[in-house]
This record gives structure tokens, sequence and C-alpha cells, in this order.
């Protein structure tokens, strides 16, 4: 069996474990990146067409059950997520890491924003984010590249929310509204979700990546890595395990590992590298690897207008939000809070995303393409330990092991407020003139907190750096370590965790305080 060396293994080459390689690369570590999907040249691979999205996403087997089955999205190939994904980018709000302290739901963060902050700033700048920081941000903000006009689709959704007194805005987008380090302006194709094929929506392999690599990291696409090795007279991780395409084995060693394989992926790999020292899962002294999963509930909302819209013109997401009833209010029935974001996606998607309608309905439905606008009423979901990241019993992957098995409920908190959030995104569609107003599919969006960090490590699984109670030289930096999930999007909050994680690695790392 093969076996190389290096200073830190990284698990997953999407945005945050490509931030994290570029980092440890520029301070002279070396570092090695390995990912299960494949690599691909956007300007080839990528051209545009709906189908591309079926490449970029994972598609591996695995199990959704309980009594509110979702299915995140997540991507596969070198870039990992952030190939498919739509690029909004806003900051938590101070509250958000606050929860229990403000609103007596969820739990506190060990951390808060001002321990993001600069964090926040960097990502923003090295990765380029355009937009406003909108009028309820934690404080004001200024990005690096100017907001993205409002195509038309933005401007009718616009036109309701101020009817009813709101303050719509051009949020932060990691999509270059002008040429931004060395990558092209957005033409406005409409095919975000399929892939960039020009490179102006950010993604991690065309910018942190791209940089680790300059920096002499290495990337291995087509690489499951299957185990973590473990040495219990050290108490230190030693390494990975990995199948290549041909299903051939593979060693790494490592000095130092970073799991960065979502908080789908990467509790699986706890779970399957469970030894006699850790035999729930490696790390997994506390019992909560796997535990406290969070997703965010949304509804799809679709008015129909005389005029054309074709709001497939323009970005797919992202044009526009609205945040004004996201900060929590004791008078609501509900904790917490929900945003809406213009939201119009292409066809297939529309199609799917339309609810339970068929027939002459359905056909209705697809020919109003042109003429429909759309918002996304995106909600807050709190944790609960009973939603979990287990190994499945029975299925397997094409590799002979054991899948991811996603065990899901709703909370009856989370159900009013997503409930709220379609509300008013029907009165602000109806505000904006639409003729109809249709109510689409509801879903789960996002996947965070397998893996939580924590002060106690009882409770927990990494501190407040991402590191193991358990294992020092062994690290989670993607969105498992959430204590909860806002009511944003949490990629930039991932990665500004990442960023900070990364600096606490290399600074303890050249003190020997890792003991690998």
């Amino acid at each position: 069996m093969p076996v190389e060396s290096v200073d830190v293994a990284i698990v997953g080459a999407g945005a945050c474990g490509s931030l994290v390689a570029k980092e440890l690369a520029e301070r002279g570590f070396s570092v090695v990146v390995l990912e299960t999907g494949r690599r691909f040249d956007p300007a080839r691979d990528l051209q545009n067409a709906e189908s591309n999205a079926g490449k970029i996403m994972w598609s591996e087997p695995r199990v959704y059950t309980g009594k509110h089955p979702i299915v995140p999205k997540a991507g596969a190939g070198v870039g990992g997520g952030t190939l498919s994904w739509l690029g909004v980018m806003p900051r938590f709000h101070r509250a958000d890491f606050r929860t229990y302290s403000t609103e007596g739901v969820g739990s506190d963060w060990p951390i808060g924003y001002d321990d993001l902050r600069p964090y926040y700033a960097k990502v923003e700048r090295e990765f380029g984010v355009a937009g406003e920081c909108g009028p309820f941000a934690p404080e004001r903000y200024e990005l690096p590249m100017p907001p993205h006009r409002m195509n038309w689709h933005a401007q009718l959704l616009a036109r309701g929310a101020r009817k009813l007194g709101a303050q719509p805005f051009a949020p932060p987008i990691a999509i270059n509204s002008a040429e931004y380090d060395g990558r092209p302006a957005c033409t406005y194709c409409g095919w975000c979700g399929s892939g960039c094929a020009i490179g102006a929506k950010a993604t991690a392999s065309g910018t942190y990546l791209a940089k680790a690599e300059q920096r002499g990291a290495t990337v291995k696409s087509e690489a499951f890595v299957h185990r973590v090795n473990y040495d219990a007279v050290k108490g230190r991780v030693t390494g990975v395990r990995y199948l290549d395409a041909q299903k051939r084995e593979h060693a790494l060693n490592a000095r130092t590992v970073v799991l960065t394989a979502h908080a789908l992926e990467t509790p699986r790999l706890l779970l399957l590298s469970c030894n006699s020292t850790f035999p729930d899962g490696l790390a997994n002294s506390s019992g909560k690897v796997g535990c406290g999963f969070m997703s965010h509930p949304t509804w799809q909302v679709f008015g129909t207008f005389d005029e054309p819209v074709n709001a497939y013109k323009g970005m797919q997401m992202g044009h526009l939000m609205v945040q004004d009833y996201y900060a929590p209010d004791r008078r609501n029935p509900y904790s917490r809070g929900y945003i809406l974001i213009s939201y119009m996606m292409t066809p297939i998607t529309y199609a799917n995303l339309s609810g339970a309608i068929y027939g002459t309905e359905l056909k209705q439905f697809l020919d109003e393409y042109s003429h429909t606008a759309a918002w996304w009423a995106h909600a807050e979901g709190l944790p609960n330990d009973e939603n979990r990241i287990t190994l499945d019993p029975e299925i397997k992957d094409a590799r002979g092991i054991p899948v991811a098995r996603l065990t899901y409920e709703w909370g009856d908190n989370d159900l009013r407020l997503a409930d709220a959030a379609r509300d008013k995104a029907v009165e602000m569609m109806k505000a904006s003139g639409a003729r109809k107003v249709r109510v689409g599919l509801n879903y789960g969006a996002h996947a965070m907190g397998s893996c939580r960090m924590g002060s106690d490590r009882k409770t927990s699984v990494v501190n407040q750096f991402c590191q193991s109670h358990d294992i020092p030289n062994l690290f989670v930096c993607d969105t498992g370590v959430f204590v909860t999930g806002s009511g944003v999007n949490p990629t930039l909050t991932a990665m500004a965790i990442s960023s900070r994680a990364a600096e606490f690695i290399g600074e303890s790392a050249r003190k020997g305080e890792l003991g690998s």
C-alpha cells in the first residue's frame, strides 16, 4: 500500500478545506487535500446547461429518514459545494451566537461576533464579495465590490417589500459585480447552480485552492477517505486511509488532520474511524458526533405577473434580500427570525420546487416560467440532538462502506417560524402586483451542526478553535461545528471560523503544542 507523509492532511476540497489549505501552505507546511469528487475545468466541463448540476452535486447513496426527512444540497468535486452554490454571504448577527441567553432556546456559542469580525472581513476580501451590508447588519461594514444592479425580477419584489414598509437591499454575494482578483464580472447568464464557466462566481477551487497549490499544496481528487488512523499510545491521529478511483487502498501519514467534509460526511468519517479507544466513533467520548444536526426550514413562494418578468436574466439568487423580520421579537408566537431572498431557479429546478401539483396545473405553471417571480422564505431551525447523522446498518456505497443516515424532525418553533416566513412572502408577492400566488415546496436547506463546538467536552466535539476535545492534532473545520444555525446562509461564517482555526493550527504546530 503506497504511503506518503505530510504535515497536514485535509479531507474535503470545499470552501473551508481550501481556505485552511491556503493558510497553512502559506505558513510553510506541507499540505495534501483529499477530495472524493473529480476535478473540473469550468470552461470546458461546465458550459451553460442545467444538466451540469448532476456532475457537481453529491449523488452517492445516503439514507434520509425521520418524521420530516430532508435532503440538504451538497456538492461533489474539487471545489465542493461552491461549485453549485449560489454565493449569498451575509454575516451572522450578534444575537445569533447567544440564542439561549437572549431567548432561552438553542445554546450559546463559545465565541461571538467580535471573535469573528476580522476573519469575516478577511474572507470577504480574499474570496471577493459584492453587495451591501444592509440596514440590519450587526455593524456597518464595506464590501470589496459594489452591489449588483437589480434586474427586473428584483425590482418587482422590492416594490412589494417597500409597500409593506420593509427595506430591501442587495445582499453580500460572492459573485463579481466587477473584475476582481483576476476574475471577470458576472455576465448574468443565470446558470449559477450548474457551475460558473467564466469564474465570476467565487469557488474554492478558483480562489483559495489555486493559491494553495501555488504555495506547494497537493490536491488528490477522486480520493475517498474512509478512515482516520489513530495511535492509542500517543493519543494522536497519524493520518488517513483512502481509496482511489479504482478502489485501491492508500495511506497518508500526517502530523495534523483537518476534516472539512461538511456536516454530513465529516461525522460519517468519524463514526467509520471507531477503534478500541473510541468504540463509538473517533473523537466521540462525548457521544455527540452526529448529534444536533440542523437545517434551515424554507418555503418557495411564486408569483405570476401579467407582464414578462424574465427572472432568469441575472443571478439565480441574491439580487435582493429582506431582513426586517430577522431580529427576535418577544411579541411573536415563535423564537428567532427569518429572511426573504430573491430566488428564481432554472427550469427543471423550477418544476421540482413547484410543490404537489401535476397534470394540467403543472403544465400551466411551467408555461408561466417567464412571467414568474419568486421569494425564498428562509428561517432558522433550532438544534435537537435527536436530529442526527449515524451509519446506516444496511445500505452501503459502491465501495462497500456504510452510508450516512440522516434522521430529522422539525420542531414546533421551526414550523411556526417557517410558516410566518412563508406568509410574509405571500403578502409581499401580492403587494408586488402578482395576479396569482403559489406556495411551492417546503424543504430543508443547508447542513450544519453535527460536530458542535463548545467549552464543555461532555456536550461538544471540538473547542472554540475547532480542535477535538479528545485528540489535540485533529480538527473539524466546516459547518458541522455550528452550535446554532442562525437564519442566514452559513458559508461565510463557516469560512471565518475556519480561517480563525487555521491561524490557531499554524501557531500551535510551530510551538509544538499539537504533540504530533
